[in-house]
């Protein structure tokens, strides 16, 4: 649904964008009787056009997309106050600001191949910030980009703003635009039109984020558990058997298991050794989960954590507690410990707190780029947390996806009799369905997407681990 409403949004951002001077001159520029001189050069000169327009919106809002995402946004309030503050000024019919008061250049058209400076200007247009602005959206869409971190999201908005820009110069240039290019700079009444579309779009992009649920987790792994994802690579533990690795269109079962990727490497465990894919293999009885980077690697034995720089593979004790499975971050190792998550600087061995919650229980941390990524579990929900790569609140954290507790309350009632009227506990968290209970454990993170292993036991039946994908986009 996000994705429809910001391509929409973006469209008409880029439509109404053809209204400035530089609007009006691509038309006059690429018609038969301007620049062009002939109908074959025009319609070239429109498709190369149109290819620089769309490059120009994905170099510019892809961009700030990845920026979001490299800085661990994942802000989607953030993003609907954005949004709603900018349909207010369309809305209004405000004058933009700040306004970027800069033309093309005019002197492409005189010294290059038509076709060439076509695809050139496209470029200037679709970057959007380089010429004028004629509407709030332009700027929504770079904070939206920014606030969202969704890589993808950014590309489609630059995709639909870039065909927004192109749209109107293409269908008038081949005509010499006539009647509809004079009424375009003749009729504000069409301009202010737009900028209330605008606002209806930006409106409604503020109520998707606003309103967006929590993401529906799909099942992707039956009987696997504890993922580790590296680009297109997909490590899976599986108990009681060897591990797998998958990439697109590929599995193979590995010679070990606990496997994890990073870093572009791959490592497991077999027997009482660590093996690194293309790098050393470590001693480590009594291993249960590892962890890789390009340059480390770590893992968990007999309830302490053991790291080794990869150049010499000799084994350092980090620490000794209740800890959880470890991830690396290039030299950072994350992990949870008594119900915390930590993180250890292995070079310097600075140790500090990255998220701890009284009366809650913070497990399986993961971490893409600057976000990190954790479970938190209370007596009333388990959820699925994501946020920045640095200490902080978990207040401020965003739910991608929640369930109920691992524990069951009582029924708030006595047997045989319905619930007291003002009852103190009222309301009550929801219960786990009638003799199931999961647990969620550790957890995966990707650009666009979060893995995380559920431990669901059923009444007379064995626990069973399944591997969980729940999307970021447009979830809270």
């Amino acid at each position: 649904m996000l994705e429809a409403v910001v391509i929409a949004a973006a469209l008409v951002a880029g439509v109404t964008g053809a209204w400035s001077p530089c609007g009006f001159s691509m038309v006059e520029t690429l018609a038969p009787s301007g620049y062009a001189q002939r109908l074959r050069t025009t319609l070239i000169a429109c498709a190369t056009f149109t290819a620089g327009a769309l490059a120009g919106g994905v170099i510019t809002f892809g961009a700030l997309a990845l920026l979001g995402a490299r800085l661990g946004a994942n802000a989607p309030y953030v993003a609907a106050v954005i949004a709603l503050a900018a349909a207010l000024g369309e809305a209004r019919n405000a004058r933009i600001v700040p306004q970027v008061r800069r033309q093309v250049p005019e002197s492409w058209r005189r010294r290059m191949p038509v076709p060439l400076a076509a695809g050139l200007y496209g470029v200037l247009l679709g970057l959007g910030f380089t010429t004028f602005i004629l509407t709030f959206a332009v700027w929504a869409l770079a904070g939206i980009s920014v606030a969202v971190g969704n890589p993808a999201t950014g590309v489609l908005i630059g995709l639909a703003f870039g065909a927004g820009r192109a749209l109107p110069v293409i269908a008038l240039a081949p005509s010499g635009g006539g009647r509809a290019h004079t009424a375009m700079a003749e009729r504000p009444k069409i301009l202010r039109s737009l900028r209330a579309l605008d606002a209806a779009a930006l409106a409604a992009v503020a109520v998707t984020l606003a309103t967006a649920p929590a993401q529906a987790a799909t099942v992707i792994a039956i009987g696997y558990a504890d993922p580790s994802v590296d680009g297109p690579r997909f490590a899976l533990h599986r108990p009681g058997a060897n591990g797998e690795l998958r990439a697109p269109n590929v599995r193979s079962e590995l010679p070990g298991n606990h496997p994890a990727v990073g870093g572009g490497r791959l490592a497991y465990i077999a027997g009482a050794s660590v093996v690194v894919d293309g790098g050393p293999v470590i001693a480590a009885p009594g291993a249960d989960a590892v962890a890789v980077s390009y340059g480390y690697v770590a893992w968990r034995a007999a309830g302490a954590l053991y790291a080794a720089a990869l150049a010499d593979g000799v084994p350092v004790q980090v620490l000794v507690g209740d800890v959880g499975k470890p991830v690396l971050a290039g030299d950072r190792l994350i992990y949870d410990i008594d119900g915390r998550i930590e993180e250890v600087h292995l070079p310097t061995g600075a140790r500090q707190v990255l998220r701890r919650q009284p009366r809650a229980q913070l497990l399986g941390p993961s971490v893409h780029g600057a976000r990190l990524t954790y479970i938190r579990a209370t007596y009333k929900r388990q959820q699925v947390m994501t946020g920045v790569l640095a200490p902080r609140r978990t207040a401020r954290d965003r739910v991608l996806y929640g369930t109920t507790p691992s524990a069951r309350r009582d029924a708030g009632h006595e047997p045989n009799r319905g619930n007291a009227r003002g009852h103190i506990n009222k309301p009550l968290w929801k219960r786990p369905p009638k003799g199931v209970t999961d647990t969620l454990t550790t957890t995966a993170t990707t650009a666009d997407a979060v893995f995380v292993t559920r431990v669901r036991q059923v009444r007379r039946a064995p626990a069973r681990a399944d591997v969980l994908r729940v999307e970021l986009t447009a979830s809270r």
